[in-house]
C-alpha cells in the first residue's frame, strides 16, 4: 500500500491533448460578459452573479435562467439560444471562481468585428473600448472576409429587426430614420461580400409540419434569405412580409446566388425585378395547390395576398408584362 501511495505522489501530471484548447480569459475581460442571441450580439453584462450549474459549469443568469459561460479566445460570453438551467437548480459562488476556471475556447465573433458592427448599439462605446484595450491574440484573429461570412449568417435577423423598427408607428421620427440608415448600411456591407460566402437555400421541402419554408428553384432563395415567410410557421406579420418584398424590389441585391441566377432578378425598381418576384410567388402558390391538402391553405392565402399587394402598389400604371396567376 505504501508503495502505491509513493508512486501516486511521485507520478507526473499527464497533460490531456485537449489541454492546449483551454485558455484562461484575460483578467480585465472577466468583468464583462457578452450576451448573444441567435448569433447576434444582444448586450453586455457589466456586473453579474456567478453560479455553478448542475453539471459543474460556471454560468451567469439572464431573465432568471442560468446559461453556461463560454470563452471566445478574447472574451467571455453566453448564448441564450442554448438551453439554460433555472436559478433554483444552481448554486451561487464567488466571482473569483472565474479566475481559476479553465474555459474551453468556443468559436465566436472577433471582438473588433462586433465593436465595428454594433458601433451604434447602446453598448457600442464599451465594446469599442474593450476591443482597443484587449486586441485579439494572433491565433484568434480572423480576416475581414471571414468576419463578413460569419455576420452574413445572421444577416436576415438584423435586417428584419431594422426594417420592423422603421415601420413601428409608435417610434419617433428620429428612430425611424436611424433604422433606415442601418438598413442601408447592412445592405452595403453585404454587397461587398463575394458569392462564395452565401449558403444556397435548401430545396428539400419540410415533412409533416404542413408548411412550406423552402422552394423548388435556387433563385427563389432571394426572398427566403431576406426573411420572407408565409403560412403557419411564419413569425412575421403581413405588413412585414410586404415591407420585405417592397425593399427587395428597390435595393441592389447582394450576390446571394451565382451571377447567372442573380441576373434573372434585374436592376432595382425594374420591370424584370418585379416580374421575377411576382412569378416566384405565384409559382409557390401553384405548387402548393397541386398538393391538394388543406395544410397549405394559410400559406397559399398569404402568397395570394402578397401578390395582389404587389400588383396594386407596384405594377398598376407602371408596367405592362402579363401578371402571373396562381391557378
Amino acid at each position: 500500500m505504501a508503495i502505491r501511495v509513493s508512486r501516486a505522489l511521485n507520478k507526473k501530471e499527464v497533460t490531456s491533448p485537449k489541454a492546449a484548447e483551454r485558455l484562461r480569459p484575460l483578467p480585465d475581460l472577466m468583468k464583462q460578459i457578452l450576451v448573444f442571441k441567435q448569433h447576434e450580439f444582444h448586450h453586455l453584462i457589466h456586473s453579474f452573479v456567478l453560479f455553478t450549474m448542475p453539471g459543474g459549469e460556471l454560468g451567469v443568469s439572464s431573465r432568471k435562467v442560468v446559461y453556461p459561460i463560454r470563452y471566445s479566445g478574447e472574451y467571455l460570453f453566453i448564448d441564450t439560444t442554448i438551453r439554460g438551467k433555472p436559478k433554483t437548480s444552481c448554486s451561487i459562488v464567488s466571482p473569483t471562481a472565474i479566475a481559476s476556471e479553465r474555459f474551453r475556447v468556443t468559436s465566436s465573433f472577433p471582438l473588433q468585428s462586433i465593436a465595428d458592427r454594433y458601433s451604434d448599439h447602446a453598448d457600442g462605446a464599451k465594446l469599442g473600448k474593450l476591443a482597443s484595450k484587449f486586441p485579439a491574440q494572433p491565433q484568434f484573429r480572423r480576416t475581414a472576409e471571414v468576419s463578413k461570412k460569419i455576420f452574413a449568417m445572421s444577416y436576415a435577423e438584423r435586417w428584419i429587426r431594422q426594417l420592423n423598427l422603421s415601420l413601428n408607428p409608435t417610434a419617433n421620427e428620429e428612430i425611424g430614420k436611424k433604422a433606415l440608415a442601418q438598413l442601408a448600411k447592412i445592405e452595403e456591407e453585404l454587397r461587398a461580400v463575394s458569392e462564395g460566402y452565401f449558403k444556397w437555400p435548401s430545396t428539400e421541402a419540410p415533412k409533416g409540419d404542413g408548411v412550406l419554408n423552402s422552394f423548388d428553384a435556387p433563385e427563389d432563395g432571394i426572398l427566403s434569405f431576406f426573411g420572407y415567410q408565409v403560412g403557419q410557421s411564419s413569425r412575421i406579420s403581413s405588413s412585414t412580409r410586404y415591407a420585405i418584398l417592397e425593399r427587395v424590389f428597390r435595393i441592389v441585391l447582394p450576390p446571394i446566388l451565382p451571377g447567372s441566377h442573380m441576373a434573372l432578378w434585374g436592376m432595382p425598381n425594374s420591370r424584370r425585378r418585379l416580374q421575377k418576384m411576382a412569378e416566384a410567388i405565384a409559382a409557390f402558390a401553384r405548387n402548393a395547390k397541386r398538393r391538394q391538402t388543406s395544410s397549405y391553405d394559410r400559406a397559399i392565402g398569404d402568397w395570394e395576398h402578397d401578390l395582389q399587394g404587389l400588383h396594386d402598389t407596384l405594377y398598376v400604371g407602371r408596367f405592362d408584362f402579363v401578371w402571373p396567376e396562381t391557378h
